[in-house]
């Protein structure tokens, strides 16, 4: 197995991209690659939870400058503290790619359902209880006690 190559030895774009607290998500594609047109779909749908925790690329293979360790696509690369995690050789599965990016990133929280507020109280209640409210001088004057 070939040893994974220091952060240093990486391109400046990558080094940049790599300097950062959060996980980062490096998916390589090409155009003209067919599987990449199949996965592609797969992986947008997947990563789109993600997006507020990790820094997700996609990247083409023609305009990218050459990272060492993609040498085919599709290939998906998890960092984290800019330390390579895993490396996909193709994305898998759907379900794969989830547990991959739970495993990688984290979980995240399933949508919430929309619930309906519950009233507080009766404000007809409440008027009527105020309106018969009587403080101690009002109710002397009025012969309660």
């Amino acid at each position: 197995m070939k040893a994974i190559p220091p952060l240093a030895t990486l391109p400046p774009t990558y080094r940049k991209a790599l300097k950062t607290w959060r996980p980062v998500i490096l998916y390589f594609t090409n155009e003209h690659c067919p599987a990449c047109e199949m996965a592609g779909p797969i992986f947008r749908h997947v990563a789109e939870p993600y997006r507020q925790r990790a820094d997700i690329y996609m990247l083409n293979t023609r305009d990218a400058p050459r990272h060492p360790n993609v040498t085919g696509t599709p290939t998906v690369l998890f960092y984290r503290d800019g330390k390579l995690m895993k490396k996909l050789k193709g994305i898998g599965t759907e379900d794969t790619l989830r547990q991959d990016f739970a495993l990688h990133v984290g979980r995240v929280k399933p949508p919430s359902r929309h619930r309906r507020r519950r009233r507080c109280h009766d404000l007809n209640w409440l008027h009527v209880t105020l309106r018969t409210l009587r403080t101690i001088p009002d109710a002397r004057r009025r012969n309660f006690s």
